[in-house]
């Protein structure tokens, strides 16, 4: 015997979900304001140094394929 479908509010299945959201982001181990500095001059530095190596290469190949005539 099956049970009656219970029938929900509208908008009542955004308000569960927003609960549920809520209530995972109590869980979050949040970083302290240090620890959030730190990561985020790693990020900046890793950027930086990353591009920089692209850079590098780029300008090496494109140095290259010039002296070959293979590049304007």
């Amino acid at each position: 015997m099956q049970q009656p479908a219970v029938k929900e509010a509208p908008f009542g299945g955004f308000k569960k979900f927003f609960r549920n959201v809520v209530a995972e982001l109590k869980k979050v181990n949040w970083p302290s304001r240090k620890e959030l500095s730190t990561y985020t001059v790693v990020v900046i530095v890793t950027v930086l140094v990353v591009s920089l190596v692209i850079y590098l290469w780029d300008w090496i190949l494109a140095f290259i394929f010039k002296n070959m005539g293979l590049y304007r």
